[in-house]
């Protein structure tokens, strides 16, 4: 299980070295891509025209759906009796590492590592505000993770519900429309943490 959780969880990098090495392709892959971009709803034969949106889309996404399937771990055992939670904090390491992606991008690649440049923008528009307040959670989550300090500061991951709140108005803030298929997502996570929450 650990080993299809690390394929899962490692595949957005693997589309994205696809999607950037596509001058490179030999002929037989490029006629494997077209063959499954007529199957998938994926682009694979096209280099990104914006790759910082890109790159940043994708990690953010990888976050959220990383964090949507850890917070499925504890509905899973609750209601059906599966039981995963061994793999929990792995999952969860992995929803912080594209969070981590995703926020470096914005402050080194957007920024350049300028922190009044940065500090501006989170001042003046909230939904980076938001963004960055749950990043900050789910690395305080991350440094405390390991079984002997999840131990000492459970309590604190608790806070893993404010998360989920402030990543579902950030995603929501950075589309400049709002389709129905944003609201399932928005919907799916507030299902995830309900369960979670009526099974305590």
């Amino acid at each position: 299980m650990r080993i299809l959780i690390w394929i899962g969880a490692l595949f957005p990098l693997v589309y994205t070295a696809l999607r950037f090495s596509v001058e490179f392709h030999p002929q037989w892959l490029h006629d494997v891509l077209v063959f499954l971009e007529g199957h998938i709803h994926l682009i694979l034969t096209r280099t990104p025209t914006d790759p910082l949106k890109f790159l940043s889309d994708l990690a953010g996404n990888s976050a959220l759906w990383m964090l949507a399937i850890t917070l499925l771990v504890t509905p899973l055992r609750s209601y059906i009796g599966i039981n995963f939670l061994k793999y929990r904090r792995l999952l969860g390491l992995f929803a912080f590492f594209y969070a981590a992606v995703h926020a470096l991008l914005f402050i080194g690649v957007d920024q350049q590592f300028d922190f009044i440049g940065v500090n501006h923008e989170v001042i003046t528009k909230p939904f980076i505000a938001f963004g960055m307040g749950a990043f900050f959670i789910l690395l305080l989550m991350a440094l405390t993770s390991s079984k002997k300090l999840y131990a000492k500061f459970r309590s604190w991951h608790k806070l893993v519900y404010i998360a989920v709140v402030l990543i579902a108005v950030h995603y929501l803030m950075s589309h400049k429309t709002v389709t129905l298929t944003h609201v399932a997502v928005v919907g799916s996570l507030f299902l995830l943490l309900a369960l979670r929450l009526l099974k305590r």
